[in-house]
């Protein structure tokens, strides 16, 4: 992958910070000083968080206070995002899996407190008794395998059937007790996915094309996998220290509700549809946004954090909002409703991290005048030695380590417990290379203090420990992510790849 030269991100930012002093003068003239406002409220926000593309939708009422395209969809031939620019929907689609189960709970082809295994018998439980219910508000105590490591950000550029992605995490520990605790688990969407199509027969891009998008009336939203053609899908991009790359991994390595494209006037019109009650009774959608047991404490750092079914329920100071948020495959999405101040704000980005989220809340919180959020704090880039390594050290370095988490941080969901990746640092002809399983090999940079370091992030620290002459154990000191894991064998192929059987 080629890393965008830092003239070009300079190109970047002065073209977004152009645009900020534009909009900010066009605040002083133009009749509508709110969409200026607004506009550069989404411009700093953009620049803080280093977003290639963005398009953003604020409603207020029936009235369009922001509808606009930021930045590129297409970096490297400079097209620029628009307005309906189309991404893949990372968050904002999972209420609409949701409505889905929901449709089934009004139809009576299941109830919300359905054992799983009355519809997923195979699926092996280890003694515990999961309902549709604890799927919906996350409280299920199923790990996350998105949050496993090498299951699957070693085959993210693989396509998978429904039953591959449910092997990634089938058979791994509980994370908590069914109904005990609320942690985050895309996997719950993964069981509901295959929940909806046993209980109508159908393939869930079908179902969710006949009874949700169909009835919602939009146009620009459709199932993307390997063997359609999206037009004027943006392209989607992962930071590299100071630049970008594309990012690879495919929709298909996922669940099926992660593998939607649209627009952010689509999304306004599919929840509009879901609170004008055409999709869900109205006793169903209040349910939906209702916390009940432990999805009523999402967060002890956040205690007014509050789950649904499928849904966020939170706050910006005393304002409610319900929605959902999340990242991933290089995309960004957030779509948050504020039903007592009837403001709804959706944010599509084609870069990964929570960037959308970030955007929504700054632009949340200028229309309500609330004080603006502190802007996050980034470290200037690290200055990275390349320090001569000689044969016998890269002989010594050489192996297949397998890292865990040295330890789960406060801000980490319980499923990283049972975090592991596996890498291997080996001799390329005189060249000391590192590289994660299912990734790229790139160079080991040693630095003037003995450690090593890696361009592509450059804020971590590479650390080994020897015994016997030969590396014993491999730490990567990152901020808030820390690995350490002990060698397993040689940095050969097959025992590298051995790990995933």
């Amino acid at each position: 992958m080629k890393v965008i030269s830092k003239p070009a991100i300079s190109t970047i930012a002065v073209l977004l910070l152009c645009s900020a002093a534009n909009a900010l003068q066009s605040a002083t003239t133009s009749a509508d000083l709110k969409t200026a406002d607004l506009d550069a409220v989404v411009q700093r926000v953009i620049a803080q968080e280093r977003v290639v593309g963005a398009s953003v939708l604020v409603t207020r009422g029936d009235k369009i206070l922001l509808h606009k395209g930021y930045g590129f969809a297409d970096l490297a031939l400079e097209a620029p995002a628009k307005d309906e620019t189309v991404y893949h929907i990372v968050g904002p689609m999972l209420p609409f899996t949701g409505i889905a189960v929901m449709q089934q709970v009004e139809r009576g082809k299941l109830s919300l407190d359905d054992d799983i295994s009355k519809f997923i018998p195979e699926f092996p439980l280890q003694g515990h008794h999961v309902t549709v219910r604890q799927l919906l508000n996350h409280t299920s105590g199923i790990v996350d395998y998105h949050y496993l490591g090498d299951p699957i950000e070693a085959t993210s550029r693989q396509p998978k059937a429904l039953d591959e992605v449910t092997a990634l995490y089938a058979g791994k520990n509980w994370v908590n007790e069914p109904g005990q605790k609320w942690d985050w688990s895309i996997s719950g969407f993964n069981l509901l996915v295959t929940i909806v199509e046993r209980v109508t027969g159908q393939s869930f891009p079908d179902y969710v094309q006949q009874n949700i998008f169909k009835p919602a009336g939009v146009k620009s939203t459709s199932y993307c996998d390997d063997f359609t053609l999206t037009r004027g899908l943006a392209h989607a991009y992962r930071k590299i220290g100071a630049g970008y790359v594309e990012a690879r991994e495919n929709g298909m390595a996922y669940n099926s509700d992660l593998r939607f494209c649209s627009t952010v006037g689509d999304l306004l019109q599919l929840w509009r549809a879901i609170k004008e009650k055409s999709l869900v009774r109205p006793e169903t959608f209040k349910q939906m946004t209702t916390a009940e047991g432990a999805a009523a404490h999402m967060s002890a750092q956040d205690p007014r954090a509050q789950y649904g079914f499928a849904m966020i329920l939170n706050h910006e100071d005393d304002h409610r909002r319900i929605g959902q948020h999340g990242s991933l495959m290089g995309y960004s999405g957030s779509l948050y409703d504020f039903p007592e101040d009837n403001l709804t704000i959706i944010v599509l980005t084609n870069t990964e991290d929570q960037n959308a989220y970030a955007i929504t809340r700054a632009l949340g919180r200028a229309i309500l005048g609330l004080p603006p959020l502190p802007a996050p704090k980034h470290d200037a880039e690290r200055a990275l030695a390349d320090k001569p390594i000689s044969a016998v050290e890269r002989k010594q370095l050489e192996g297949t380590f397998v890292l865990k988490l040295g330890q789960v941080g406060a801000n980490l969901h319980d499923s990283f417990s049972q975090y592991r990746r596996t890498y291997r640092v080996f001799d390329e002809n005189g060249r000391l290379m590192i590289q994660p399983l299912g990734e790229g090999p790139e160079r080991l940079l040693k630095q003037d203090d003995g450690s090593f370091a890696m361009r592509s992030a450059p804020e971590s620290h590479i650390s080994f420990a020897m015994k016997d002459m030969h590396t014993s154990l491999m730490k990567i000191d990152s901020p808030d992510f820390p690995l350490v894991g002990e060698r397993v064998g040689d940095g050969d192929p097959r025992t590298f790849h051995r790990q995933l059987r």
